[in-house]
């Protein structure tokens, strides 16, 4: 019996892991399945099993396998998958719930998130209208193959401005989070990379554009920068605006980031992300998983440098790489005949 308890508690928790983090469960649950609120802790709690009638009501609104309730629970994690699709699941409904799962950790009192920067957070993309266009190019034609963007030149015009001002809502959202942030001097390699790739192939045809985009990519640098000096987050040139809740640590890593890992710390609520083939998210509530996710994420700070507020000649030298590498791909194009 305990068995199953336990498996049932990981099957509601990938359900639960499916919604904003602000809603009741056991009163969509109970709505879900047509029973009363108690009804709805009992099983919540495993007190009652669930029916597999109801079993399978819960797998086909939330897209989950039933297959999940019959492995081992002991060295099992579900995980709920929001992957970017052209048909099904397109930019605009992703950007909508990165959106709703910030809002939703701004507005509890005890709130932490770590993230550890294989490749620079897409919040800050997002700062700049032609730059986030670019991103949103490039994933749409080379990572999800969108049909209407393969094989075309690059142009912000392809790219919707209601896409646009979504991302661009990612952005703001962000800034009014406070968060920690562990970043390699290779963490801005992969954007370089992709705008010199794009250049070099065609894709790019004005070379003023691609400086244009490297000159917004600097600037996005510089002002992140800004905020490790001040140790708060702010809208873009408007360091005056800071808001002292919004924390920002900035810890510089030595050794490259394998991977984009996410958790929040939500009161006594926890949540891990993984990033999954480029833009695409892996979550789960899972306990276990995430207290070994926290448990990583913090051996890899005390690796790492505080660069925000303190070590400022640390800090100082570590931007300026980044912002020589980005000088050096500038060159690059410019001497690019």
């Amino acid at each position: 019996m305990q068995l199953f308890s336990q498996v049932q508690k990981r099957f509601l928790d990938e359900i639960k892991g499916k919604m904003p983090v602000n809603v009741a469960f056991a009163d969509v649950l109970a709505n879900d399945l047509n029973i009363s609120n108690d009804s709805a802790y009992r099983r919540i709690r495993g007190d009652t099993f669930l029916s597999f009638q109801e079993c399978m009501i819960l797998c086909n609104k939330y897209n989950v396998s039933l297959d999940s309730l019959f492995v081992n629970a002991s060295n099992y994690v579900m995980f709920s998958y929001r992957g970017i699709d052209y048909e099904s699941y397109g930019y605009d409904t992703y950007f909508k719930s990165v959106v709703e799962n910030l809002e939703a950790l701004k507005r509890f009192e005890v709130k932490e998130m770590l993230y550890g920067a294989k490749d620079v957070p897409l919040f800050y993309l997002f700062m700049f209208d032609k730059l986030a266009a670019f991103k949103l190019f490039f994933w749409m034609s080379n990572i999800h193959h969108f049909p209407e963007y393969e094989n075309m030149v690059f142009d912000e015009k392809l790219i919707s401005k209601e896409t646009l001002r979504l991302a661009k809502k990612v952005w703001e959202s962000y800034i009014n989070v406070p968060s920690t942030e562990i970043w390699s001097e290779e963490t801005i390699v992969v954007t370089l990379k992709q705008i010199e790739y794009m250049y070099d192939s065609g894709r790019i045809t004005s070379r003023d554009v691609a400086i244009g985009l490297l000159e917004e990519f600097k600037a996005v640098l510089l002002h992140i920068q800004k905020q490790a000096e001040k140790g708060y987050k702010f809208p873009f040139e408007k360091d005056n605006e800071v808001n002292k809740e919004n924390i920002f640590n900035l810890y510089y890593n030595e050794i490259l980031i394998s991977d984009t890992t996410i958790y929040f710390q939500m009161e006594d609520k926890s949540m891990a992300f993984l990033g999954h083939n480029v833009m695409n998210i892996l979550t789960t509530t899972d306990e276990l998983f995430c207290r070994h996710t926290y448990k990583i994420l913090n051996n890899i700070i005390r690796s790492s440098t505080l660069i925000s507020v303190v070590a400022e000649k640390v800090r100082n030298t570590f931007f300026l790489k980044l912002i020589n590498k980005t000088n050096d791909c500038i060159k690059r194009i410019e001497t690019n005949n």
